[in-house]
């Protein structure tokens, strides 16, 4: 069974351990999981959690990747947050290296839109507007993840164009400010939008003894009763490589070499391999494979 990926920090960890000394990891680390893992194909993204140049780190992450290593494997590239997009025309400069794919910000406020830390009061801005004209026009994938609420209703009330949630879960079964309402859910639906159902283990549960598979597929089976079968896929956003957030997923899908236990666990909830296959890379692929990045 293939597995579509809607969000791993892959080109983050490229350019930190290039710029930091670590060659080959690419090779060396990320292509022999890969290769143990269901996970053949993903949304590769770089995550802003402060400031950078963002054209350069792009740059240097993406001369990092062989993808004949990786046969058969499929990737769009993405941006999680726009702090370090200068200007709302900047994004045309991506654009051209390959980004089919950006969030407007991290958890932060910034000159297009304001995160899950930021004022709950502010929301887009005019920049942000202009930014997503721009993106509408490009055809990108507008990703609603890291929003706050006022936000992420101003994008749906803004546009319904290429509108995914990549990576987080139900506040409804955990109460964490980056999961979503029922309401949002719905929002998200009538917007032609998907969620990407994320294995980040306080997502899932607050208490440790439920970080597991069996209570994030309890978020499975509640999105897909909201959203609908078309609408639920899965943005893993494996931390296990990322050294600020160790042992950061549920503990019986701890990385991507962990993934056949997600299959099994969905059939032995009663999904058909139809449904199965929807879920895990259909739903997604089938309506985005446009912006499969050729290397």
């Amino acid at each position: 069974m293939k597995i579509f990926d809607t969000h791993s920090d892959m080109l983050y960890d490229l350019y930190t351990k290039k710029i930091s000394g670590v060659n080959n990891r690419f090779t060396d680390f990320h292509v022999p999981q890969l290769l143990k893992s269901d996970v053949s194909g993903a949304l590769w993204t770089m995550y802003s959690p402060d400031d950078f140049d963002l054209m350069e780190s792009l740059k240097i992450a993406i001369g990092e990747i062989n993808m004949k290593q990786l046969p058969k494997f499929e990737v769009m590239l993405g941006l999680e947050g726009l702090r370090n997009l200068p200007n709302w025309e900047d994004i045309n400069k991506v654009y051209d290296l390959g980004i089919r794919h950006a969030m407007l910000t991290w958890n932060e406020e910034n000159k297009y839109a304001t995160g899950v830390a930021g004022d709950p009061a502010r929301g887009l801005t005019e920049e942000g507007r202009k930014l997503l004209r721009e993106m509408e026009r490009l055809d990108m994938i507008i990703d609603v993840a890291h929003l706050n609420e006022k936000s992420f209703y101003d994008v749906l009330n803004f546009t319904h164009k290429n509108i995914i949630f990549s990576h987080g879960n139900l506040k409804s079964l955990c109460d964490h400010r980056r999961n979503l309402t029922d309401e949002q859910l719905k929002a998200l639906k009538d917007a032609g939008g998907m969620i990407g159902l994320t294995l980040a283990s306080n997502f899932v549960s607050k208490k440790p003894e439920l970080q597991d598979i069996e209570h994030f597929l309890g978020h499975v089976e509640k999105a897909i009763k909201v959203m609908g079968m078309d609408n639920v896929m899965f943005g893993f956003d494996f931390m296990d490589y990322l050294s600020d957030f160790p042992n950061s997923n549920i503990r019986d899908l701890a990385d991507a070499t962990k993934t056949p236990g997600l299959i099994t666990g969905l059939s032995r909830h009663g999904f058909s391999e139809k449904n199965i296959q929807k879920i895990c890379y259909d739903n997604f692929y089938k309506r985005y494979r446009r912006h499969i990045h050729k290397f």
